[in-house]
């Protein structure tokens, strides 16, 4: 189930893989090579910038608030376009590790996992970032793009499961791919101590963990949050996300075989 580049991993970075080679449920399949995610990029290196430019990809989505992208910015890249699409803009919510240290108070009556559930429940509020992501892919039809946030778990894992759910990929697939994050902890937890990340001692290790594991209960409270509001998937993408039924067909048509 995996879609991780083995033969092209980024030395700087994690979570790194690709959405292609899943089935649809009408028997086409993701092209490869086209849409790509992954964790922090601000620390790869030349030899992933060339990985970058041999899998030929020419939009980089950075879907990370200003603080993150300030703190540690995307490396410039000749001939790749960097869009920032940031999804969350809540000064209040811890999006990542590297947050714990700011919100003792909420932390110490939080119950561990509930603070992703929330989060993920909130991005779906946020149908200008979703629509600013499609149109990258609208405005370059078939060309590579690669989009991450810091771990490349919550706020990538719900843009992977829209762009899965247009392509029609099974919620049971979309699910399995959000959980890959986990095969990759150990080197995502890695990747947050190298650029300063530490978590505090008063911090209980359950709320930790339950911040860095991709958990079935995270993406599900997305997909449940959308079938309240809109009933599905594909009403969200046309009734919230406010996409018609030719860029539909056209992003279908760009990223199936």
């Amino acid at each position: 189930m995996k879609q991780l580049l083995s033969e092209m991993n980024l030395e700087g970075s994690f979570n790194f893989r690709e959405l292609g080679g899943y089935e649809t449920t009408e028997g086409r399949k993701v092209k490869r090579g086209m849409l790509f995610r992954s964790g922090n990029l601000s620390m790869i290196t030349k030899a992933d910038i060339d990985v970058l430019k041999k899998l030929e990809i020419k939009n980089i989505c950075d879907l990370r608030d200003q603080d993150e992208v300030t703190k540690h910015p995307d490396p410039e890249i000749d001939g790749v376009s960097w869009n920032h699409v940031s999804l969350i803009n809540d000064d209040h919510a811890v999006r990542q590790p590297g947050d714990l240290s700011s919100f003792e108070s909420k932390l110490m009556n939080s119950k561990p996992g509930e603070m992703l559930m929330n989060l993920n429940r909130q991005m779906v509020a946020n149908t200008d970032g979703f629509r600013k992501v499609f149109q990258v892919l609208l405005d370059n039809p078939g060309k590579p793009m690669l989009f991450h946030c810091m771990a490349g778990k919550d706020r990538t894992g719900v843009v992977a499961a829209l762009l899965l759910s247009l392509l029609g990929v099974t919620r049971e697939v979309i699910e399995k791919d959000y959980l890959a994050t986990n095969e990759a902890a150990e080197e995502i937890e890695a990747g947050f101590e190298q650029i300063g990340y530490t978590i505090p001692d008063f911090i209980d290790q359950e709320i930790v963990d339950a911040l860095y594991e991709a958990r079935i209960e995270y993406i599900g409270e997305f997909f449940n949050q959308i079938d309240k509001e809109y009933g599905s998937v594909e009403s969200y993408l046309v009734n919230g996300i406010g996409l018609s039924e030719e860029e539909l067909v056209l992003l279908r048509e760009h990223y199936l075989e």
